[in-house]
């Protein structure tokens, strides 16, 4: 959550790792930027995966495209909002909504409802965005009901560092029984200046599950600044 009048931005580049596709294709650049427009309410526009904590591929703005995941040179975006109710030194709980439109042919609107949970004490930190996501249009062609629920493990060795796992469950609603996914991943985010923090992650998409593929594999590379 910003402070009042505070701005975030992130630019996070996604690229494939996976063996089939070619390497590096697609490679997307997505920027996200978030504002605190109120003492407790943080608004955002976004655009890459793990704006919302997914561990994918295929964000906007598709800088080498394939003719699945990037078949446009800008896919869509989205509209965030968090409204901090509840902040103490260990705990921080914050309602979560989100106007999405994950691609433009066809067209995918859809809403997200859930919020963020953080623990955290000294050193390490547990937190959570579940959320439900709901088509609002073209449900038969894939912008079906989906829950998602990712878990972040964090631990700063020293003040500058991050290390973080990423895993979480998620799946369609109408197949939850037979077509979840656990996805996973490691991330490493470093404190450049006051300002400016970059990082790295590498993660698979759908690492166990009844349609798990270990061949899906991402990176992502991000550059963050706070005011």
């Amino acid at each position: 959550m910003l402070e009042r009048g505070q701005i975030e931005a992130e630019l996070v580049v996604e690229t494939n790792l996976a063996p089939s596709g070619g390497f590096a294709r697609p490679l997307s650049f997505a920027p996200d930027v978030w504002v605190g427009v109120l003492p407790r309410l943080t608004l955002g526009l976004v655009h890459s995966d793990p704006s919302l904590d997914r561990i994918a591929l295929g964000a906007s703005f598709c800088a080498r495209r394939d003719d699945f995941l990037c078949d446009g040179v800008y896919r869509g975006g989205g509209l965030d909002a968090r409204y901090l109710v509840h902040v103490d030194s260990e705990w921080a709980i914050a309602p979560r909504a989100r106007f999405l439109v994950r691609d433009l042919d066809p067209v995918k609107p859809a809403l997200t409802l859930g919020g963020e949970v953080q623990w955290h004490r000294g050193r390490f930190a547990i937190s959570s965005d579940p959320y439900l996501q709901l088509g609002l249009g073209n449900n038969d062609r894939g912008n079906r009901a989906e829950l998602w629920l990712p878990l972040v493990l964090a631990i700063q060795p020293t003040c500058r560092w991050v290390f973080e796992l990423h895993s979480g469950w998620n799946s369609d609603v109408a197949i939850a029984n037979d077509g979840w996914h656990i996805p996973f991943g490691l991330a490493l985010r470093a404190a450049a200046t006051p300002h400016f923090d970059v990082g790295a992650a590498f993660g698979f998409t759908s690492l166990l599950g009844p349609q798990n593929n270990p061949k899906q594999r991402v990176a992502f590379l991000t550059i963050n600044w706070r005011s």
